[in-house]
């Protein structure tokens, strides 16, 4: 419940015009942080990622934002 709140409320505010949902979520690095890209809008990536067991999303630039492989991949388990 918490997750899709955070989502929702995160879809609510989206910087840059109307939010298109992907699916599926592509794995994603944004500077140290590994986690999935949820929405991308025409200048930000919302990206949803888990750090010592709290799950967060945040709007960032697009620019900031690089797709990784799955062996690529470092960050903590989403599901």
């Amino acid at each position: 419940m918490r997750r899709a709140g955070a989502i929702t409320g995160a879809l609510a505010r989206a910087p840059g015009g109307h939010a298109t949902l992907l699916d599926p979520r592509p794995l994603v690095r944004v500077r140290v942080l590994y986690g999935r890209a949820v929405a991308v809008t025409p200048t930000h990536v919302l990206h949803e990622w888990v750090r010592y067991g709290e799950y967060h999303v945040k709007w960032d630039e697009k620019w900031q934002v690089h797709r990784v492989a799955a062996e690529e991949w470092d960050g903590e388990p989403l599901d």
